[in-house]
């Protein structure tokens, strides 16, 4: 029996425009300009931590994003920007993004495969990032890519590392979509655990799992999640926003989203980015699929047959 935790209150970060830019074409599509009004809109919806900065992606466009969005809402929101924690222009990587976020996420790939490669490598250049944070009075984060095809034993033991040397938070990100919801489970338990905590969860969906393994990492105590509007986001994307925004209101689970503003965000991220969503995509899909009822049995009492009404999610 899973030793499951309902918390009063989660936050979803929205990475719609990091996450987002990864699918192909998207960075040369959107302008300056959609991609603030995309940033707008999400935050009028009731999110207020954005995933901005890209660590491979450390540009002018980026960079002025965060910082539109500080000045719009200077105290009401959190920006969230990435730095590879080994970058050879640390230093001046963490000046120019600390100073339009209020929080660095320090990327350190804990899996094998990717550099740098030595496990204790990983670990002295992740302390190394947080250390510098701290020097620079800028708020760090430990974010440990690849953890579902790392060994675990070196997750838990980077997680205590980083903890004791201040990290805000631990990022766990299953970079490969790879883990199933109980792994995930397990995963977040034994990091927050070994590591006394706060836990932010990131995962992507290659194979479908990726709301399902979000929500069981906040039953196992993460207390943000990574999301993107429509679920997109690299290859097969991340998890879906509107999903989790209405699993946890069912769940009795805040998160300040307001939900009859999710088809309005939704429609426009599909407008701007071009990406197409299924007729019969969850919360989001076209009214006349979701909410249809064939059945006679259905015809007669729809109401038995509907989690919840089209007006929960669009004003109409």
């Amino acid at each position: 029996m899973l030793d499951i935790r309902i918390p009063k209150r989660v936050i979803i970060r929205d990475s719609s425009l990091r996450e987002g830019l990864d699918m192909p074409g998207m960075e040369d599509r959107l302008t300056a300009a959609e991609k603030l009004e995309i940033a707008e809109r999400i935050f009028d919806m009731g999110i207020r931590t954005f995933d901005i900065v890209h660590p491979a992606r450390i540009n002018t466009d980026a960079l002025r994003l965060a910082k539109d969005l500080q000045n719009d809402h200077n105290g009401d929101i959190t920006v969230h920007g990435a730095v590879y924690a080994f970058s050879p222009r640390l230093e001046e990587e963490v000046s120019v993004v600390g100073d339009v976020s209020d929080e660095i996420d320090f990327i350190m790939p804990v899996t094998e495969k990717r550099k740098p490669y030595a496990p204790d490598d990983k670990i002295r250049d992740l302390l190394n990032a947080l250390e510098l944070a701290e020097k620079m009075g800028i708020k760090g984060n430990a974010g440990l890519a690849n953890c579902s095809d790392a060994d675990e034993e070196f997750v838990l033991k980077i997680s205590r590392e980083a903890s004791k040397a201040g990290a805000l938070r631990i990022i766990l990100y299953d970079s490969i979509g790879k883990l199933d919801p109980l792994e995930t489970f397990a995963l977040v338990k034994k990091v927050k655990e070994a590591s006394n905590a706060s836990i932010l969860y990131h995962c992507h969906n290659d194979i479908g799992l990726a709301t399902a393994n979000s929500l069981l990492a906040v039953y196992a105590g993460a207390v943000c999640i990574d999301a993107t509007i429509n679920g997109i986001g690299d290859r097969a994307g991340n998890a879906a926003l509107e999903q989790l925004a209405m699993i946890f209101h069912l769940k009795g689970i805040e998160t300040g989203i307001i939900l009859d503003k999710l088809k309005d965000v939704s429609d426009l991220v599909e407008k701007r980015t071009g990406i197409m969503i299924a007729s019969n995509q969850p919360i989001v899909g076209d009214p006349d699929i979701i909410f249809s009822h064939i059945s006679p049995e259905h015809q007669v009492n729809p109401e038995a047959f509907e989690l919840f009404r089209p007006g929960w999610v669009d004003k109409g």
